[in-house]
């Protein structure tokens, strides 16, 4: 009797052990960082809020990858690309449209140069899925043009 009186109380210390370690073992549900920084001449500049949508623009398929600073932050700027598709793979040519603000608020877009791109490596279509690449873009306004160099992005999908 004592033995069963033992190996219930120690059954139920067992119990109440597992059942505070499997709570305590849940992993949160955390949204994914993003991050899209680049050279521009001798600066590294790097925004921290990246997002990526698929949208209809007069009834073409895109891709939309933005890149700008938190609401809350004094840093102004941006910069946004605009693929024709919605699939991993080298977009260059028409298939490209970069637009970008800089701190002062002076519009760019991407010139007609040959060697511009934007490579994408990672494209879930999952909302906060990870999409990844790298680009290298320049961009010219009526004041000049600027090269966008090294430059890489880890941008959230969004629905």
């Amino acid at each position: 009797m004592k033995n069963l009186t033992l190996l219930t109380s120690i059954s139920l210390i067992l119990c109440a052990i597992l059942w505070a370690c499997s709570k305590s073992s849940r992993i949160p549900n955390i949204a994914p960082t993003s991050s899209l920084s680049f050279s521009a001449n001798d600066s590294l500049i790097t925004y921290p809020v990246n997002l990526v949508y698929i949208q209809e623009v007069l009834n073409t398929h895109t891709t939309l990858i933005s890149g700008q600073y938190q609401d809350t932050s004094s840093k102004k700027g941006s910069l946004s690309f605009r693929l024709l598709g919605d699939s991993t793979g080298r977009y260059q040519g028409d298939s490209l449209l970069v637009t970008y603000t800089d701190g002062k608020g002076n519009l760019y877009y991407n010139t007609k140069d040959n060697t511009n791109y934007v490579q994408i490596d990672k494209f879930p279509k999952t909302y906060n899925g990870v999409v990844n690449g790298s680009f290298t873009v320049r961009v010219s306004n009526n004041t000049g043009s600027v090269l966008f160099s090294n430059g890489r992005f880890v941008a959230i999908y969004q629905k």
